[in-house]
């Protein structure tokens, strides 16, 4: 059956934010005493864990291939944030092959969380490798490219360690399977629509355009971030070839209207790709058509075989 008639559906996933409040003065040393009075003024209220069923319960009913979440499933990187988001989203973990899952930069919130590799603890099994970058192929010619510019810090900023971005240059460039249909995971995007470069004044990735740079010499890609929590799928200018794609917070309570929480259906045909946007209204759910590219996917590979 061709991809033309059976198209392979990806739901995008991001910014979910679980929250737990701590107790134990202990758990609340260094950065995480910063993190979480942010929470008990903002994200208590900012994000409704009563939603997450729903959430859940909508995805599985798309029948999806392939669930891509790209970070911050937690808050400030709380085992006890971690513990409550393998068991909400249990359902879509049944089968470890059909969930891919990167870390944000809450999931590395403290120097303790990144040096106890708290993130791959708990959630390890959703990656093809234990270290970034990766190659994790959907089908013969499909495939995720993982990133991780996440550390933990003072700030929400990322850097691409150089060591990495060399590595994914190599992995890319060099022998292996064709991939037709390259989609690129990391939490930061690198290019933002003009509405929402603000949100990343004070947390962007720091060698953006390193990677930028690459990126436009690779050829037609997807790429899937998260971080500001707005939903978008657009071209950057700097990059004619990519088509950047962001699902925004699920859980978002959106009281201007203008972020609706959701989730993002990806359909990938054998050159085509549509993106529906899946809101969450005041009515319930409702579907808005994002973007569809024909003949976007080439017919061959852009990559070396």
């Amino acid at each position: 059956m061709s991809l033309d008639s059976h198209p392979l559906r990806l739901i995008h996933v991001s910014d979910i934010h679980f929250w737990r409040y701590a107790l134990n003065p202990l758990q609340l040393f260094s950065k995480r005493l910063l993190g979480m009075a942010s929470l008990v003024v903002r994200r208590a209220r900012k994000f409704r864990l009563e939603r997450v069923e729903e959430v859940v319960e909508r995805v599985l009913s798309l029948n999806p291939d392939h669930i891509l979440i790209t970070g911050d499933l937690t808050t400030t990187a709380l085992p006890a944030e971690f513990r409550a988001a393998l068991r909400e989203l249990g359902p879509w973990l049944q089968e470890p092959e059909k969930t891919t899952i990167i870390p944000g930069n809450h999931d590395r919130y403290t120097m303790g969380a990144h040096r106890d590799r708290r993130f791959e603890q708990y959630f390890g099994e959703f990656a093809p490798a234990p270290t970034y970058p990766w190659l994790r192929f959907l089908d013969a010619d499909t495939a995720i490219l993982g990133l991780d510019p996440t550390r933990p810090g003072l700030t929400a900023q990322g850097r691409l360690p150089e060591g990495q971005l060399e590595l994914t240059r190599e992995l890319i460039a060099g022998p292996g399977r064709t991939i037709r249909r390259l989609i690129v995971a990391c939490h930061y995007p690198v290019e933002v629509p003009p509405p929402y470069r603000q949100d990343l004044v004070s947390k962007n990735l720091i060698n953006a355009e390193s990677l930028s740079r690459w990126l436009a010499t690779i050829g037609p890609h997807l790429y899937c971030c998260g971080h500001v929590h707005a939903t978008w799928a657009f071209v950057p200018d700097r990059i004619p070839d990519q088509l950047c794609l962001n699902p925004g917070a699920p859980l978002l309570r959106d009281r201007t209207g203008l972020r609706p929480p959701g989730f993002l259906e990806i359909l990938m045909m054998e050159h085509d790709v549509i993106v529906n946007h899946h809101a969450w209204m005041s009515e319930g759910w409702e579907i808005f058509p994002l973007y569809r590219a024909g003949s976007f996917f080439p017919a061959t590979s852009g990559f070396a075989s």
